[in-house]
């Protein structure tokens, strides 16, 4: 398995458990990012739809108002020396609201209207055209009043623009990098532990079977010095061999079998080529 699409670990238990907490972890941080980014997409249509209908609004209220500014100019010629010299404390202002959504934070404006100001202009075009004036002051309040909606619909939908980008860039991070380097580091420590378990089930099995040739060869040579049947059966029941293997001819096949080594092809496991017969793996086990 190539090591860049895993991570450099030891085939171990503790890590195999160390890996599989790191899935559900990173999981469940996939889950709540995916969510998290559903929320920002549905608030920043909602918020894109209120933008357009807002500066939908806002282009015919900015047209009405300088419409009554120059029937204003037409009725009382320019006024805007006399509006300058007389602007004192603002009539409307901005209030900033923080606002959360999804985790992300915005800032919201509203308009507030001092009542308590007061109006310096408030008797300003009363002799020709003062219904005018107090028209064209309505309409530029209004628009006001819009312009900062769709400021703070602006800024909103470039806050939740951003936080969507980064959003799905952590979600396919995690998507197609992290999970996958996880599933494969998991796949190699179990590859790595069913890799050694085969091979310290084939040491023992080789070891049981070496230890069982010389214990064989010993009651053999200690029966052929003896002369005697039933002596060598007496000494083979003494080791420990199976019981099916008590014989001297059974002993004899035994130190006649190689001990060279196969790979048997139905189950991919190393196997000495000859055994006694009827022998089960666990025979071989100690």
């Amino acid at each position: 398995m190539n090591t860049e699409n895993r991570y450099p670990v030891t085939a171990s238990l503790f890590m195999l458990k160390e890996i599989k907490h790191r899935q559900e972890q990173v999981n469940r941080g996939y889950q709540l990012l995916k969510r998290k980014a559903e929320a920002l997409r549905m608030r920043g249509r909602q918020a894109a739809s209120e933008l357009a209908s807002a500066q939908a609004i806002f282009g015919h209220t900015l047209r009405e108002a300088y419409i009554s500014l120059a029937a204003i100019k037409f009725t009382n010629g320019e006024s805007n020396a006399l509006v300058l010299e007389n602007i004192g404390q603002a009539q409307v202002r901005v209030q900033r609201i923080p606002e959360n959504i999804s985790g992300v934070s915005t800032v919201s404006l509203q308009t507030l209207e001092e009542t308590g100001v007061g109006d310096s202009l408030r008797y300003a075009g009363l002799g020709a055209g003062g219904h005018r004036t107090g028209e064209a002051k309505k309409a530029f309040r209004e628009a006001v009043r819009i312009l900062v909606r769709f400021a703070s619909l602006r800024n909103t939908c470039i806050l939740l623009d951003e936080s969507i980008r980064s959003t799905l860039r952590k979600v396919n991070g995690i998507e197609k990098v992290i999970m996958p380097k996880l599933r494969n580091t998991e796949t190699y420590i179990m590859m790595e532990m069913d890799e050694r378990e085969r091979e310290e089930f084939h040491r023992l099995k080789m070891v049981k079977a070496k230890k069982i040739r010389s214990q064989a060869r010993a009651a053999l040579r200690h029966a052929k010095s003896i002369g005697g049947a039933g002596e060598a059966s007496e000494l083979t029941s003494a080791v420990m061999l199976p019981s099916h293997c008590r014989s001297v001819e059974c002993l004899s096949s035994i130190l006649s079998c190689n001990s060279s080594m196969s790979v048997t092809t139905d189950s991919g496991d190393y196997k000495p080529v000859c055994y006694p017969h009827n022998w089960d793996d666990d025979d071989l086990l100690f």
